[in-house]
């Protein structure tokens, strides 16, 4: 660490969030040397392995990092989210979310904070300090917001815009990877410069960085990286192979410069909420078992590679025809993604999406349905009083059905190896009851990745589910998944060096760096402060 101009009188925290950064893979490189500067952080500071909420829902890491709330309170759990009164999915408000950010209540007590592309957020009003908002994040959740309006300018003059593409411009097909690997690449470097320039340019108590590109790069070049994935190409993967690693070592160079960048008064976290793998995810085959179940009556279910109904027919068993599904069908597929991408505006694309994912489906007819997610199986009950069109009666009869698809699923199998398809199956409400329980699937399965489940469920009582590709094959085609690998790294005047720390969770550190501030954590805060990485001072209340 090096002396910067700014409040070098205070002690202030450096927070860079590494997206979906996966812990395995940073220890692994560190022991081979191709990571020193993360390598040097873990030998001055303090290392910590930590129990994240993405080992239930994989999204709602970052929220969780950023309020010290579980998602059944934040209820920012998954990028198509449910709300009472709806039929359908919808995106996630996290302006609605019903507690406050971390920054926010440091603003409040008059802390500096500057702010750039948090995962699942939004700008906020009567704020301490500088909000950049989906300015090189990978997945957006609001329109790009930089305040004050004039850095906006700046940046744009100074930097130019972000050099990679976003999720909704990869995930409807594959990237072309050389050229996405270059780009993540230049990302990684121009934001680093911009959050230099950034750290000098006015003063700061807290100063919060989340580098998405670990994130596209571990779903889009895990098949690349790993030879042992069904994927992995035929005859090598050439000048691709090292792709993945390529990006964490661009990302270490990165956060060596930062680190570098803030003094010696200054705590400096690295953290990222959950990692990636393999993608051995069964959610693509759930909307074929629930239909064999008799629970969905979906007219599209072919749309998804499933057996069943004439392919792309609109039509509903009953004869029902909808006209959306019909007319969307008509138009090859290649055609409806170039016209989507090249003429309409990210909220059309995103309105159209969210209507099509449901299309199909005869509601009258549905006792389940899925929240479509391409890592863990999200099943609701077609709930009466919660979904208007809701056709199962609260207490005895949705508990009987939460009962029937939780045992149902806790005994499927992949039919190759005979091994169970799912690590764990919950039932949401023995594990949740926040303010937001209500907006979450009711059924959550996270799958088990040494099953390989590719194409086929098999269950006892309902026999195979297929699907016609594999999940790496079907949008938005990643061949790496989110595993709940979470971890964080400390380095500070007060930090202990050397040190791993047991037993801590993402929950602990909004708490933690409160305290550090001299600020006593909300009693709705779930999580414990880490004494060992917080500076020791007298504490006031944040209320």
């Amino acid at each position: 660490m090096t002396t910067s101009s700014a409040n070098t009188d205070q002690r202030r925290v450096l927070l860079i969030g590494l997206d979906a950064g996966d812990t395995e893979l940073i220890e692994q490189w560190c022991r081979e040397g191709l990571l020193p500067n993360i390598a040097r952080m873990r030998s001055q500071g303090t290392w910590a392995r930590m129990r994240t909420t993405a080992e239930i829902v994989h999204v709602s890491a970052w929220p969780s990092i950023f309020t010290g709330t579980t998602p059944d309170k934040h209820g920012l759990y998954h990028a198509y989210v449910m709300r009472p009164g709806q039929q359908a999915p919808v995106r996630p408000r996290p302006d609605l979310s019903p507690f406050p950010f971390l920054w926010k209540l440091l603003s409040d007590q008059g802390k500096r904070c500057v702010i750039m592309d948090a995962f699942l957020t939004c700008p906020l009003q009567n704020f301490n300090g500088t909000q950049i908002v989906e300015w090189g994040t990978w997945s957006w959740f609001w329109e790009p917001t930089i305040i004050p309006a004039s850095l906006k300018k700046e940046i744009k003059k100074t930097f130019g815009p972000y050099p990679a593409e976003d999720h909704s411009k990869v995930g409807m097909t594959p990237p072309d990877y050389q050229g996405f690997h270059q780009r993540l690449l230049t990302a990684v470097a121009k934001k680093t410069e911009v959050v230099k320039w950034l750290l000098k340019k006015d003063p700061w108590d807290l100063f919060l960085v989340v580098f998405g590109e670990s994130h596209p790069a571990g779903h889009y070049f895990w098949h690349f990286h790993d030879p042992s994935y069904i994927a992995h190409p035929a005859n090598g993967a050439g000048a691709l192979q090292y792709a993945l690693r390529d990006v964490y070592i661009a990302l270490d160079k990165a956060i060596g410069e930062i680190v570098n960048s803030v003094d010696e008064n200054t705590t400096a976290f690295l953290v990222s909420g959950d990692g990636m793998g393999p993608n051995y995810s069964g959610s693509h085959i759930l909307n074929e078992l629930l239909i064999r179940m008799g629970l969905l009556n979906n007219a599209n279910r072919n749309n998804t590679g499933l057996s069943g109904a004439p392919k792309d027919s609109g039509q509903s068993p009953k004869g029902k025809i909808d006209v959306l599904s019909v007319i969307r069908n008509m138009i090859p597929k290649q055609l409806r993604i170039a016209v989507s991408k090249a003429l309409l505006p990210r909220h059309v694309n995103e309105r159209l999406s969210l209507r099509w994912k449901t299309a199909g489906i005869t509601w009258e007819q549905t006792r389940a349905f899925l929240i479509e997610n391409a890592n863990e199986g999200y099943i609701r009950i077609n709930l009466k009083g919660r979904e208007p069109q809701g056709t199962v009666e609260p207490s005895a009869e949705y508990e009987e059905l939460c009962e029937e698809l939780y045992q149902t699923v806790k005994g499927t199998i992949n039919p190759v190896n005979g091994k169970p398809a799912a690590h764990t199956v919950y039932k949401t409400d023995d594990i949740f009851d926040g303010p937001c329980r209500s907006h979450m699937p009711d059924i959550i399965i996270n799958w088990n990745d040494e099953a390989k489940v590719t194409t086929e469920l098999l269950t006892e009582k309902y026999g195979l589910a297929c699907s016609k590709e594999p999940g790496c094959a079907v949008t938005p085609y990643y061949t790496g998944n989110h595993r709940a690998n979470a971890f964080t790294i400390a380095v500070g005047p007060d930090v202990p060096q050397g040190r791993v720390l047991e037993g801590s969770s993402i929950l602990d550190l909004a708490p933690t760096i409160l305290t550090h501030f001299g600020i006593e954590p909300p009693d709705y805060m779930d999580g414990k402060v880490l004494s060992e990485l917080r500076v020791r001072g007298k504490v006031k209340s944040a209320r």
